[in-house]
């Protein structure tokens, strides 16, 4: 591993965009393999709320990812390291979604 990782911002907020699409590719994968699965019968309230209680841990799950370092480095006074982390986490998550999205119609 890098010596500077710590110090490299654009290296950190590679980190947790990668984190991100991981986690998305992952879901993905798993919602793509639960389709193959025959209906089972549940009660019409159990789909809803799974979904929701999933969307709930998704939420909380990514925005630690994205957003929890950043907070820390706020709560410890390092506001531009915080904000230039946030920005490339932000940036490289939207390089990496257009790479999965770019990637996707490729192959489709």
């Amino acid at each position: 591993m890098c010596k500077d990782f710590g110090k490299k911002t654009y290296l950190i907020g590679l980190a947790q965009a990668a984190g991100v699409a991981m986690y998305c590719l992952f879901v993905s994968w798993i919602f793509s393999f639960l389709r193959n699965f025959p209906d089972a019968q549940l009660p019409p309230l159990f789909a809803p709320a799974f979904m929701l209680m999933f969307l709930v841990f998704s939420a909380a799950l990514t925005g630690s990812l994205v957003f929890g370092y950043p907070v820390y480095l706020l709560i410890n006074k390092e506001i531009k390291r915080a904000i230039s982390i946030l920005l490339f986490t932000l940036l490289f998550c939207f390089i990496l979604g257009g790479v999965i999205l770019s990637l996707a119609v490729l192959f489709m």
